[in-house]
């Protein structure tokens, strides 16, 4: 069951209003996310790229710049290693688009996932080598690579770490690493995502290009920096899942607002293929459509398809690889959903044998393919409230992966049991592992609920209301206002309204898999709303037939309270307000 609060936070709400052009409701939901004062109000509403804070204040940036230029000018090759999820592919392809339009010569290395795992290794610094590599640049990954660093120096081959990651102890003994994470970083943002990073470097190559390679076209790179790439950086910060606060929420609100603009082939393609249009793309496209088709590419195949897409610039060959990739992600939707629904199997088995479920839950799921273990594991964390873990077989052994609630630091939690695993990463909320030789999932799920400090309180999820809004305030007009808050996401989560006392007219269940329940809906002032509600085919027919029972019981005087987000819904050329229900409380 969930917990549910009502924000009471004040403050002058007219004033707000008026000094910013707002209504009084959006100047309370402002005031809710804790943007305070008149300077935090007016950049959260209008802040744009001018507010972005100075590249070099972030550790180890003044020492990058000139070791980049200097292989640059001296005709040498720079290799970036990235990662295979679409921070990586974006993060890898903004340094090597900016790098080449300066003259660089750039390649890109991305691990695969099945055979090489997550980052950079000593396998990629002997290749480097072969290929006459002059520095290595990584993105999305380096601060743990510890081997491949020590073989860099084997190899006589300069090293830049750039990574957004917790940074484990002790430093790693890279020729500089970029990380706002790192000791004694100054930069007064530390939630960039890779691709965050990446355009950070850039934008510090373009502030000195004058001074180091005065015969580059500055007019054309500046061009590319604040056009192209920032729609990467913004597609990665959604997709990353980061905090989108601060610089992250404008580079994604900037990002997005370049998407209806762009001129990149491959991201056209796979957005036609996508049967969106750029001028519609906001960050639930991103999140739910685009970045799932990316993210296809490393978990099935191979993350340079992705890659190939951003890079290819023949209208064919990008929509052969946009609908490859669509494919792709249809194939991982569908394992994912056969082996979500035997993890649900299994876990009805256990409250039934055990009466209760236990506090984390651990999964092995041998047929499962590695790459959706973290998928899976997310599902059922929403599904049953709880830390999951995910077990499956692969080449090297037993893997797995988690996500966890707020009240449960997974990777610290962990770490408590380092003895389980041979490998072992993540933070607070997800984790990636294989498990040490011998040790079985039993053990796994024995161990972790011995020490497990959980109780059900704590397991509840606590939903924050904004508030209370009757049918009268939800007009076209600030539903429009309301898009302002865009993107969400972390830190700037989507609105929640509640209305309660809500007759209901109509109860219709709809959708190809009868995943759709739509409503119409009438308040105490007598106005009606339609209203929708999305879930699980069992979960949808389990609610309309509770709608239907209590109409038929209780009549007129039947009533129910929801949590909601309006919406307008368009339906040959009929532009109607429409409700999307939360839940029902």
């Amino acid at each position: 069951m969930s917990k549910y609060y009502l924000y009471c936070k004040k403050a002058d709400f007219r004033r707000i209003a008026e000094k910013f052009q707002i209504s009084p409701m959006m100047s309370r939901i402002i005031r809710n996310r804790d943007i305070i004062s008149d300077k935090e109000i007016e950049e959260y509403l209008y802040g744009g790229t001018e507010s972005l804070y100075d590249p070099f204040l972030m550790k180890g940036m003044k020492e990058a710049v000139p070791l980049l230029f200097d292989t640059i000018k001296n005709g040498g090759r720079i290799r970036i290693i990235g990662d295979y999820d679409t921070d990586g592919v974006c993060s890898s392809y903004i340094l090597k688009r900016y790098l080449q339009s300066i003259g660089a010569d750039a390649d890109i290395r991305l691990p695969n996932r099945m055979m090489e795992g997550y980052g950079m290794n000593a396998d990629m610094v002997d290749e480097a080598a072969q290929d006459g590599i002059s520095l290595i640049l990584t993105c999305d990954n380096g601060v743990s690579s510890y081997d491949a660093v020590e073989r860099a120096k084997e190899k006589n081959i300069p090293v830049i770490v750039s990574d957004h990651h917790e940074v484990p102890q002790p430093l790693i003994e890279a020729d500089v690493v970029i990380d706002a994470k790192q000791p004694d970083c100054e930069y007064p943002y530390k939630e960039l995502c890779g691709a965050g990073v990446a355009y950070k470097i850039v934008c510090a190559l373009q502030c000195c290009l004058e001074t180091y390679l005065p015969q580059a076209d500055r007019t054309a790179s500046a061009s590319l920096l604040e056009q192209e790439l920032l729609v990467f950086a913004g597609i990665a910060t959604i997709a990353d899942v980061v905090s989108l606060t601060g610089e992250n929420r404008i580079i994604a609100k900037e990002g997005i607002k370049r998407i209806k603009e762009t001129e990149n082939t491959g991201l056209l393609a796979l957005i036609r293929a996508r049967n969106l249009e750029p001028s519609q793309i906001v960050s639930y496209h991103i999140g739910f459509i685009i970045a799932p088709c990316i993210n296809s590419a490393g978990r099935l195949q191979d993350a340079e398809l992705a890659l190939d897409l951003f890079e290819s610039s023949d209208r064919q060959e990008a929509e052969t690889i946009a609908y490859r990739l669509s494919a792709l992600n249809e194939e991982r939707k569908s394992m994912t959903a056969v082996q979500t629904h035997i993890a649900q199997g299994i876990v009805k088995e256990i409250e039934e044998r055990q009466g209760s479920l236990p506090k984390v839950l651990v999964l092995y799921l041998p047929e499962a393919h590695e790459s959706i273990a973290g998928i899976i594991a997310g599902r059922l964390k929403e599904d049953y409230a709880r830390p999951v873990l995910v077990l499956t077989n692969a080449e090297d052994g037993i893997k797995g992966s988690g996500r966890s609630v707020t009240a449960y630091p997974m990777i610290e939690e962990l770490r408590k049991h380092s003895t389980l695993f041979a490998k072992l990463g993540g933070h607070a909320k997800a984790a990636g592992f294989t498990l040490n030789k011998g040790v079985t999932p039993e053990q796994v799920e024995q161990e972790l609920n011995q020490s497990c400090e959980l109780t059900e309180e704590m397991l509840q999820e606590k939903i924050w209301i904004d508030m209370q809004l009757p049918f009268a305030y939800v007009s076209e007009g600030f539903i429009q206002e309301l898009c302002r808050l865009e993107p969400f996401g972390i830190g700037n989560e989507r609105p929640v309204f509640a209305e309660k006392n809500l007759r209901v007219h109509k109860v219709l269940v709809l959708g190809k898999n009868n995943q759709v329940l739509k409503l119409e809906l009438e308040d105490a002032s007598g106005m009606i709303l339609e209203a929708i509600r999305y879930g699980s085919e069992e979960q949808i027919a389990k609610e309309a037939d509770c709608l239907i029972e209590g109409k038929e019981k209780e009549g007129d005087d039947y009533r129910i309270s929801i949590l909601y987000y309006p919406g307008i819904n368009e339906f040959r050329g009929r532009r109607t307000v429409q409700l999307r229900i939360q839940e029902f409380i």
